[in-house]
């Protein structure tokens, strides 16, 4: 389930998320030790600061630009 939009999915179709004493830290591989969750990688509103503080609390705002700087797709250029 993704911790922000609380929607049931595969756990494949997830990404996780792990909390460190250094702060989050994404992980792909799913193996990472520590408390994790997950989110929607296809969602750009899960990665929004206000919907992962339930998760990570302080680290929610360099959560969700770590997110947004690996799962934003990137602009075109013309």
């Amino acid at each position: 389930m993704c911790v922000a939009c609380r929607r049931r999915r595969p756990k494949r179709e997830l990404l996780r998320v792990v909390l460190t004493p250094e702060g989050p830290v994404i992980d792909p591989s799913g193996k990472k030790p520590g408390r994790g969750a997950y989110v929607c990688p296809d969602q750009p509103e899960c990665w929004a600061e206000k919907r992962l503080r339930r998760f990570a609390g302080a680290g929610a705002a360099a959560l969700a630009q770590a997110l947004n700087a690996l799962l934003a797709p990137a602009p075109e250029n013309p």
